[in-house]
């Protein structure tokens, strides 16, 4: 025999100054889309780059016309003044997570990247030294970011204004530092010193790359296999 559970509706959030800016934002960038024939998937950030040249081609927050790098000061300080409630008007649903879970996400957003607190393997990288070889083994198959092994696909994070390499991270870590704000505790230091500044090797990214990559992995792996 079950018994029917009744939930109480939830609740509706307060309608603050902050939040009404929050829809009034949200409501004015969804009438430009709109007027512009544009379906939400094809809608890119599309500001400049600061080579001037080059516009911006990630995809943009939930609700704003730009990513998490080119915000502008109105937007910037919405994201930071009702985050929460914000996502959950532009999303259009709550954000399923218990007291518990955000004191932990706080908690983890805080602490510095992984690599800050791997050891130095030298102070200055020898000259024929392969960089991506030197990348690869330094990181050990470990996530820049979290510290935990690779258990899926390789993601090689980069500047997209510089077009550097910045360094190797997990699918989840990428995504997270794809969507995170400029001043975003963790991935503020990570994008001040990545670990190829750490090693002091300049990578260029291009298909190449990660194509030499994919070998070097495989044969890192095959060289450890006993």
């Amino acid at each position: 025999m079950s018994s029917r559970i009744m939930v109480p509706p939830p609740r509706k959030p307060a309608m603050t100054p902050q939040r009404a800016r929050h829809l009034a934002l949200i409501a004015r960038i969804r009438e430009q889309q709109q007027a512009a024939g544009l379906h939400p998937d094809d809608v890119r950030c599309g500001r400049p780059l600061s080579d001037g040249t080059r516009l911006c081609k990630s995809r943009p927050l939930p609700g704003l016309a730009g990513c998490a790098r080119h915000l502008d000061d109105e937007e910037w300080q919405d994201t930071v003044d009702y985050p929460r409630a914000y996502f959950r008007d532009a999303l259009g649903g709550c954000c399923p997570m218990t007291v518990e879970q955000q004191v932990e996400q706080t908690l983890r957003a805080a602490e510095p990247p992984a690599c800050h607190s791997w050891p130095y393997p030298r102070a200055v990288p020898v000259p024929d030294e392969d960089s991506l070889e030197l990348l690869v083994s330094w990181q050990a198959g470990r996530c820049a970011g979290c510290g935990h092994p690779f258990h899926e696909d390789v993601m090689v994070d980069h500047c997209h204004e510089s077009g550097l390499v910045r360094g190797l991270l997990c699918g989840l870590c990428n995504n997270a530092e794809g969507t995170a704000p400029p001043r975003h505790p963790r991935w503020f230091r990570y994008r001040i010193l990545p670990p190829t500044l750490i090693l002091g090797v300049d990578l260029p990214y291009s298909k190449t790359l990660r194509t030499r990559l994919t070998q070097v992995l495989a044969s890192s792996q095959d060289s450890t296999t006993p």
